[in-house]
């Protein structure tokens, strides 16, 4: 069993986030107490970049080349099976016994063999019983962090710190809402294949879940209820039908109603069992959408509805000081969602 650091402080600020339909990357810099957006850029994956890590990495290599970045050491991120979370107790005791105490007693709770995963633990603080801490465990498959450093490699990049895609969601939040942090908050980052749902309260994610809903599954409906190609259907997606008969629109309405019905159903669910075993927490008041499948004309006012509570999106650069000269504030305002788990990322390395 080795370690591997998904907690440490000192990390670039050139997050990567190498997610299933887009690559993203933004740069941010702390000037002072000020973080500033110096850079960003995203690139579709193609069905042939996905087939292994030389493929994804020359791309990024080639996008480094375009943007003509320095930055050598990124944050990149993982999710899904290959990773996994777990809050433990362990009682109260010096730094170094309480290391040695979680790695000889990981094997409890970690479903792999700790040969084959690199480990990290966090200190949470104080746990509910007298005498204990509460502690977070990371695990990931050693073979899914090498396909990432292989990946880094082909695009003549260097690997500083693995985070996951859940805590680098949190974060974002983190930092640009502080005045909502205290107060329990539901997160909803919509992938392309999968999404994440975290619930922050009290300055830290509480409860987060994996679900295997995405907006790849809008353009599939898409694609097969108007009988057009993918790239049509994705484009329908964020723009609107530009030409269809009503019948056509009523139908189709139907069916992506339908389907956003599943998601809403899902995450009633996780929030009823968190509320379960948690009831401390509270319910929450307030939902942020992001990631790509939160682009989707009227799914805000959809969850709205379905969730009856406020639904925004979450806006990652809301406390990051952003140059009109350098960016075009329009398209900033369509890709905001997507580069909300990138942000996170790279903030990690100026706060």
């Amino acid at each position: 069993m080795n370690r591997i650091n998904f907690f440490r402080s000192k990390i670039p600020n050139c997050g990567l986030d190498l997610g299933s339909t887009w690559g993203k990357t933004v740069k941010v810099s702390g000037k002072g107490k000020t973080a500033v957006l110096e850079n960003l850029a995203r690139l579709p994956w193609l069905p042939r970049d996905l087939e292994g890590p030389a493929q994804q990495g020359t791309k990024t290599r080639l996008l480094w080349e375009h943007l003509g970045l320095r930055d050598r050491v990124v944050i990149s991120s993982m999710a899904g099976h290959s990773v996994i979370v777990k809050r433990v107790f362990f009682k109260s005791r010096p730094r170094k016994e309480l290391e040695q105490s979680i790695y000889k007693e990981a094997r409890q709770y970690i479903p792999f063999d700790l040969n084959d995963v690199y480990l990290d633990y966090q200190v949470m603080g104080p746990g509910g019983k007298e005498d204990t801490l509460e502690v977070m465990l990371v695990a990931s498959k050693k073979k899914m962090v090498q396909d990432l450093i292989k990946i880094m490699d082909h695009g003549g990049l260097s690997l500083g710190i693995v985070d996951v895609d859940a805590f680098a969601l949190s974060n974002c939040f983190e930092f640009n809402y502080p005045e909502l942090v205290s107060e329990p908050a539901y997160l909803l980052d919509i992938g392309g294949l999968q999404s994440i749902f975290t619930i922050f309260w009290k300055n830290q994610p509480v409860f987060f879940r994996e679900m295997s809903f995405g907006g790849r599954q809008l353009t599939d409906v898409i694609s097969n209820q108007l009988e057009i190609s993918r790239s049509e259907a994705e484009k329908i997606k964020l723009e609107g039908p530009a030409s269809a008969d009503q019948s056509e629109i009523t139908a189709l309405s139907k069916e992506i109603a339908a389907t956003l019905s599943s998601w809403t159903q899902e995450i009633r669910r996780l929030i009823g069992f968190y509320q379960t075993s948690a009831p401390e927490a509270g319910q929450a008041d307030r939902i942020f959408l992001s990631g790509g499948g939160s682009l989707l004309k009227g799914i805000k006012e959809f969850f709205q509805e379905e969730l009856g509570m406020e639904t925004h999106h979450l806006d990652p650069w809301k406390n990051i000081r952003v140059s009109a000269n350098d960016f075009d504030p329009r398209y900033l305002d369509s890709v905001k969602p997507q580069f909300v788990v990138a942000t996170g990322l790279a903030l990690r390395g100026i706060i």
